[in-house]
């Protein structure tokens, strides 16, 4: 429809006496006869080729150097919906989809001011996916955008599938355990850090947003946290950090005690203990490697299968291990209960939720090695690597201290 009444039709009803049909035939045909939202030219076959390509019209005129280019194109895309993995009882229930125009004028919606800037860019050799780069002029600080955009423009490489593709391209550091950019599908997240002097990154194809510069604390954040009171919101995020410090740490303290420094356990909780491990055959520290795998195994079989299929899978496989594992004395209650703490903890901060598997692998093998000491080392090094970090010459750890 729009090329029959935008292109077609105005084509084949125009006067050519209307305007001289000399120099600059194209130009004159874009401004004045084809009237769809978007038309422009182009004056080689390559820019030709590319705008078919993504669904547009081309007109070529008979010994004419330049074509005029009609936007025509109609995406068959997945509407606006509730965002899956930052769900929320209170504020906005809209989330981005696959389109970045449609995810721009989200955006657009929430930051009503003249000052918000989108600029395009096309990345990718091959895939030539558009990214766009958000920001409102005057907030966001002129070498934030300048290195962004030379950040955009150094590398090339042939496909851009995700916003997880662009991520790796231009954090400060790629092979991070942590990540220095925010990533989100909320609209209103993304207009919040626009109001804050930040950025955002759209890529075409993908419900994501990546904003930056990204600090540590924002992994502690819930954009519910702005919708709630004061008070409430508060205790929550200490909450958080009280959890991410339990999720990591709770396997390797216990571990260390056990093994090394009994005399720091009560006398009744370390007879308790001794009790229900006089039948096991496996050391503290295998029987919590060993439980720490196979609830991962649990909770990632659960994400992979069917949402119908994978909640009873992870519910009910945890249930018949745990019960089975118990009563064949190859581990015992206290690990359950402690394995089973850092689960339910770890469900608090889902940005962390990967860095949460491997540091609690990590400080658990140096405490099964060196005890108390070993985690004590551990927490030095994760502190002093966490400040080492930056994004986009921003502190990593700012505002922490």
């Amino acid at each position: 429809i729009v090329i029959d009444q935008n292109v077609v039709k105005p084509l084949l009803t125009f006067e050519p006496r209307d305007f001289s049909l000399g120099a600059n035939l194209a130009g004159k045909l874009a401004k004045r006869v084809v009237s769809t939202d978007e038309v422009k030219t182009k004056d080689t076959p390559y820019d030709a080729v590319s705008a078919i390509l993504i669904g547009d019209t081309v007109v070529l005129i008979d010994t004419c150097r330049e074509c005029v280019v009609a936007n025509s194109k109609k995406y068959a895309i997945r509407g606006v919906g509730v965002p899956e993995t930052e769900d929320a009882v209170n504020g906005p229930k809209e989330g981005f989809c696959e389109l970045i125009v449609t995810n721009a004028s989200l955006i657009r919606r929430k930051v009503k001011n003249p000052k918000l800037k989108f600029r395009f860019f096309e990345i990718g050799k091959v895939s030539r996916t558009r990214v766009c780069l958000c920001y409102i002029e005057g907030l966001c600080e002129e070498r934030l955008l300048d290195e962004m955009i030379e950040r955009l423009t150094r590398y090339q490489i042939d496909s851009i599938l995700d916003v997880s593709y662009v991520e790796e391209l231009v954090s400060d550091s790629p092979s991070s355990l942590f990540e220095t950019m925010g990533k989100t599908e909320r609209p209103d997240v993304v207009a919040a850090k626009l109001f804050e002097g930040r950025f955002a990154l759209l890529v075409d194809g993908t419900p994501f947003a990546l904003t930056a510069p990204f600090l540590f604390l924002e992994n502690f954040q819930a954009n519910e946290d702005y919708y709630e009171n004061f008070y409430f919101a508060s205790f929550v995020r200490i909450l958080r950090f009280f959890a991410f410090f339990i999720a990591v740490s709770l396997p390797a303290i216990y571990v260390a005690l056990i093994s090394y420094h009994k005399e720091m356990i009560p006398r009744k909780l370390l007879v308790s203990i001794a009790a229900s491990r006089s039948g096991v055959p496996f050391p503290a520290a295998v029987e919590m490697f060993i439980l720490l795998i196979l609830f991962d195994l649990l909770r990632e079989a659960g994400v992979r299968l069917p949402k119908a299929i994978g909640v009873t899978v992870s519910t009910v496989g945890a249930i018949v291990l745990g019960q089975s594992i118990v009563s064949a004395n190859i581990v015992s209650t206290e690990m359950i209960i402690i394995v089973a703490i850092c689960e339910i903890a770890s469900f608090l901060t889902p940005k962390l939720e990967s860095v949460t598997e491997l540091l609690r692998l990590l400080f658990l093998v140096l405490a099964s090695t060196l005890g108390i000491y070993g985690y004590s080392i551990g927490v030095v090094a994760l502190c002093a690597y966490i400040s080492s970090l930056s994004s986009f010459g921003v502190q990593f750890t700012a505002y922490i201290v």
